[in-house]
C-alpha cells in the first residue's frame, strides 16, 4: 500500500505553486495524495510570514497536527515549509520536537534526502540554506492542481528591501529563469489543455534574462492555444511604458494591473522604501489610462498605520483612491515583522487608531468600486469560463481579461459544455465584488 502525503497551504500563490512542485517531489518518491489529513504519512505544513505573529499561528496549528501524529501512534512525518520556517529554521524544533524537517524557501529540491535520512532514523532535518538556482526546478516533476489554470515560476526573490517586508530575506535575491524555459514550459501546458497561465514572481515585473518582460510577454502571446496570461505580483517602478504598450498590443496578455501603492503620501513612502512619490505613482496610472484606456482595471495593495503615519498623511491615502478608481484594493493595519528596516521607527501609532483607518478606507473603496462595477453594465466582454455549480440561477462563471468574475446566465444551454471556454458576453448586472451577464453580445 502506497504511503500518502497531506499538504496545507498558506499565503500567497508562489506558496501554492511551491506545494505543486513539493508534491511531485513526494509523487516520485512513491507517495500518493489523500484528502484526509488524518491518513496522511506526511503532512507538510506550507507557511507564510506575511502577516503579524505567524509563527504562532503555525505553533498553534502544529499542536493540532501533533495530535493527528499521536493517533496515528506517532507514525507521521510533520514538516514545516514556506516562509515561516526559512525565518525559524532549527528554532522550531525546540518548541515542536515532534516535528521532523523544517525546510526553507530555496532548499525545495533537498526533500529527497531529508526524508531519506528521516527513514533511516537520523532525527530532526533541516535546511534553510540559499540554494541559488532553487528557481529552476525541474518541470516534469510538478504536479499541478488545476488543468485549466497554469502557475509559472518565471523569477524569485526581490532586491528592494521595502522597510516593512520580509521577503528578500525569506526569498532572497532576485534571479530570473531562461526565456526559453518559461516559454517551454507555458507550450507544455498548452498542450496539456492549459488555457491560462500565471507568471509567478515576488517581483515579477523585473524578470530579465536575455529578455525584458516586455519581450517575454510578447513570446508568451504567440503560444497559439493559450487564451489568458497573467502575472503577479509587479512593481510600480517597472511598469514603463515598454510593458504596457506590450499589454495593449498584445491580446492574451490580461489587462488588470496591480499598481501596489501602500500610501498615497510621499513622506510615507519615502519611510517605507518605495521607489515612487505620490506624484511619481500618478503618473504611472496616467500612462496606463492613456494607453490602454478603459480596457484595464487597477488594483493595488495599502497598508495603514505605518509607523509615524499623521492623519493628514492617511487622508491623502483615502484620496489616492478617489484620484486614481481602484476596481479592487487590498488593505491591511502595518504589523511589524522581525528583520525589516521598519522596525527603528518603534510603532507609535494605537491599533485603534490602525484600526479606524482600515475601515475608512475600505469604506471608501467599497462606495468607489460599486460605481465602478455599475460603470460596465452593457460592455461586451470575453469570459473564460472556469467554474461550473449546477443548480444555481447562474451556474456557469469565469473571469474577463481585466479578471473580473461574471456569473452568467446560459439559458437553455447544459452549462458542462461551456467550461475552459472563451465566450462573448454582455454584462447586465453588478455588484460590489462580482458581475452579472448573458451569453451573447448585442
Amino acid at each position: 500500500m502506497s504511503k500518502r502525503y497531506f499538504i496545507e497551504t498558506w499565503g500567497c500563490q508562489m506558496n501554492d505553486h511551491d506545494s505543486e512542485k513539493l508534491a511531485g517531489t513526494l509523487e516520485t518518491m512513491g507517495f500518493e495524495v489523500t484528502q484526509e489529513a488524518s491518513d496522511a504519512d506526511v503532512y507538510l505544513l506550507n507557511t507564510c510570514t506575511i502577516r503579524e505573529k505567524a509563527a504562532e499561528k503555525v505553533f498553534s496549528r502544529l499542536g493540532v497536527i501533533r495530535q493527528m501524529k499521536q493517533n496515528r501512534g506517532g507514525e507521521m512525518v510533520i514538516g514545516v515549509t514556506g516562509c515561516v520556517a526559512q525565518q525559524e529554521g532549527a528554532q522550531i524544533f525546540s518548541r515542536a520536537p515532534y516535528v521532523d524537517l523544517v525546510l526553507g524557501t530555496q532548499a525545495l529540491k533537498s526533500l529527497p534526502d531529508m526524508m531519506d535520512r528521516i527513514e533511516q532514523r537520523q532525527g530532526h532535518q533541516v535546511n534553510v540554506d540559499k540554494d541559488p538556482d532553487n528557481h529552476l526546478f525541474p518541470v516534469k516533476q510538478i504536479s499541478r492542481k488545476a488543468k485549466l489554470k497554469g502557475l509559472i515560476t518565471i523569477m524569485e526573490g526581490c532586491d528592494n528591501y521595502c522597510t516593512y517586508c520580509i521577503v528578500p530575506f525569506t526569498r532572497g535575491r532576485e534571479r530570473s529563469r531562461p526565456v526559453a524555459d518559461i516559454v517551454a514550459e507555458a507550450r507544455m501546458l498548452a498542450e496539456q489543455g492549459t488555457k491560462e497561465i500565471e507568471l509567478l514572481g515576488q517581483n515579477v515585473n523585473s524578470y530579465y534574462s536575455t529578455v525584458s518582460f516586455a519581450e517575454l510577454l510578447r513570446q508568451l502571446n504567440e503560444i497559439e492555444s493559450l487564451h489568458v496570461i497573467r502575472y503577479i505580483s509587479p512593481h510600480p517602478k517597472d511598469f514603463d511604458r515598454d510593458v504596457i504598450e506590450t499589454i495593449r498590443d498584445c491580446p492574451k496578455i490580461a489587462t488588470n494591473i496591480h499598481l501596489p501603492a501602500q500610501s498615497g503620501n510621499s513622506r510615507i513612502l519615502k519611510r517605507m522604501g518605495r521607489e515612487h512619490t505620490r506624484n511619481h505613482y500618478l503618473e504611472k496610472v496616467s500612462m496606463i489610462r492613456e494607453i490602454l484606456g478603459n480596457q484595464c482595471s487597477l488594483t493595488s495593495d495599502f497598508i495603514v498605520g505605518f509607523p509615524g503615519e499623521l492623519d493628514s498623511e492617511f487622508n491623502e491615502t483615502v484620496t489616492l483612491l478617489e484620484e486614481v478608481g481602484y476596481d479592487r484594493i487590498f488593505s491591511f493595519m502595518y504589523s511589524p515583522r522581525p528583520g525589516t528596516g521598519a522596525l527603528k521607527h518603534g510603532d507609535p501609532v494605537p491599533q485603534s487608531v490602525k484600526h479606524e483607518r482600515l475601515q475608512i478606507l475600505q469604506k471608501r473603496q467599497l462606495e468607489i468600486q460599486k460605481q465602478r462595477m455599475e460603470a460596465r453594465i452593457g460592455q461586451e466582454v470575453c469570459v473564460l469560463v472556469d467554474a461550473i455549480k449546477l443548480g444555481e440561477r447562474f451556474p456557469v462563471s469565469g473571469r474577463t481579461r481585466d479578471n473580473l468574475l461574471v456569473h452568467l446566465d446560459v439559458g437553455e444551454l447544459a452549462p458542462e459544455s461551456l467550461f475552459s471556454r472563451s465566450l462573448p458576453v454582455t454584462i447586465t448586472g453588478a455588484g460590489v465584488h462580482t458581475l452579472r451577464g448573458r451569453l451573447g453580445v448585442s
